[in-house]
């Protein structure tokens, strides 16, 4: 099944739910207040509903996940912070992997060869993950607020995330993950919008901006920065086994996330490791084999 984009004309509902789930990731640049991200949730879940994309369990799984980082974003120390840190890590996973009732993503692609001998693709519009990364950015994770702040990260964000896509790039071909393959799928607007807002965002909020601050604030030692990163990035790399089993994949899948988490600990900006990693799926996606080679 290849995407068509019509599909969005003939479910205009559905559109909008993930059309104002965007806005209300948006407005957490734009003007962050609970108000307006608020707003435009509400606006989503209505839409949600009727195009019958989640039904009332979800709001079991986001309360306890937003319920959490609520409580990370107070001074609670000690048990009770891994336990809401453990909270907040659970109901994530669970969402991640889509285990949780009551939402139903949409599918829009399905067996799509992308590339030439490379896994064929699937393409949903999920509206269970984005949620793992919205509440730590809406509660927990400081955001660029001045263009003079934005201009400092910048420069330092786009060497660092340069040389690291490099690393990949070279790192992929070596390891025979993926070959050169320049292209320009018919899907490339729709990968971009998605991508962004409901992988690598939610993504890099999630590693980043919450487990991986949680572990280093959490031990707050000499070498904490870098045990995290670690410790994320084998979580990071776990969990994409379940979309390309091979080692190499995995082992690549590892050191993307390390290279994510230097930007992020050297920056302090979740900013920067979101234009990292949307930086090397966009260049995947337009010049490589793309999502691997079998």
């Amino acid at each position: 099944m290849d995407l068509s984009y019509l599909t969005f004309i003939h479910h205009p509902i559905a559109s909008l739910a993930f059309f104002a789930l965007i806005m209300a990731f948006l407005s957490l640049w734009i003007h962050k207040r609970a108000w307006l991200w608020g707003s435009f949730l509400v606006i989503s879940f209505a839409f949600a509903f009727y195009a019958k994309l989640i039904d009332f369990k979800i709001f079991i799984a986001l309360f306890f996940l937003g319920g959490a980082h609520l409580m990370l974003l107070t001074e609670i120390k000690g048990w009770a912070r891994i336990a809401a840190a453990a909270i907040a890590f659970v109901f994530s996973i669970a969402l991640m992997g889509h285990f949780f009732p009551g939402f139903h993503n949409w599918k829009l692609m399905e067996g799509v060869q992308v590339s030439h001998n490379a896994y064929p693709y699937t393409l949903y519009l999920n509206y269970d993950k984005p949620f793992v990364g919205f509440f730590p950015l809406a509660f927990t994770i400081p955001l660029l607020y001045s263009r003079f702040h934005t201009r400092n990260i910048a420069i330092k964000a786009f060497t660092l995330s340069i040389l690291g896509v490099l690393v990949m790039m070279v790192l992929a071909l070596y390891l025979h993950v993926v070959d050169i393959d320049l292209k320009f799928p018919h899907s490339w607007l729709i990968f971009l919008i998605a991508n962004l807002f409901f992988v690598t965002i939610p993504e890099e909020a999630f590693f980043r901006g919450f487990l991986q601050r949680e572990i280093h604030d959490y031990l707050h030692t000499k070498w904490s920065g870098a045990f995290s990163i670690i410790v994320v990035s084998l979580l990071f790399a776990g969990l994409h086994y379940a979309f390309v089993k091979d080692l190499n994949y995995i082992s690549l899948a590892f050191i993307a996330s390390l290279i994510y988490g230097t930007v992020y600990h050297l920056t302090r900006s979740i900013e920067s490791s979101i234009f990292c990693h949307y930086l090397f799926n966009i260049i995947h996606f337009f010049c490589f084999t793309y999502p691997a080679l079998k």
